[in-house]
């Protein structure tokens, strides 16, 4: 796990929605996207449900949210 895809985690599961987190995070959308992805493969799940104009976060993405913001701070 690196610190980017942790800061990228909690952007989109600020705003929950992509695009803007890219902009938030100053990176391009794909490259958020697949750091995300990577993260979802370290922790076996999804972390966010993805629906057009519905991103939210799974069960696993909100249990490990609290921690993923005290490692960040």
């Amino acid at each position: 796990m690196e610190m980017h895809q942790v800061r990228y985690f909690l952007a989109v599961a600020e705003v929950l929605n992509f695009t803007q987190a890219a902009k938030s995070c100053n990176v391009s959308q794909p490259s958020l996207t697949r750091a995300i992805k990577l993260l979802e493969e370290e922790f076996g799940g999804q972390l966010f449900h993805r629906e057009r104009a519905n991103t939210h976060l799974s069960e696993l993405g909100r249990t490990v949210r609290p921690h993923l913001q005290q490692v960040y701070e």
